[in-house]
């Protein structure tokens, strides 16, 4: 199991954290390819730029959470 310090306290992750993490990941890569779909149909420059930012903060989201169930993983 994986140690994740929270503020002061460890908590370890088990099977149950894992499965929810699989949950976000599919949920953040579905929003993800959604946004990047309307990305393409936004004629509004600043809303435009605020879908990108989201769109970033998604992926590094993502990220993120694929390296904790990789360490959990080994």
């Amino acid at each position: 199991m994986t140690s994740i310090k929270c503020h002061t306290m460890i908590t370890m992750l088990t099977p149950k954290d894992i499965m929810y993490f699989n949950d976000l990941l599919d949920q953040t890569l579905v929003l993800n390819k959604r946004i990047a779909n309307e990305l393409e149909a936004l004629s509004n420059k600043d809303v435009k730029t605020c879908f990108e930012d989201v769109n970033q903060a998604l992926h590094d989201n993502y990220m993120t959470m694929c390296d904790i169930l990789k360490k959990e993983a080994k």
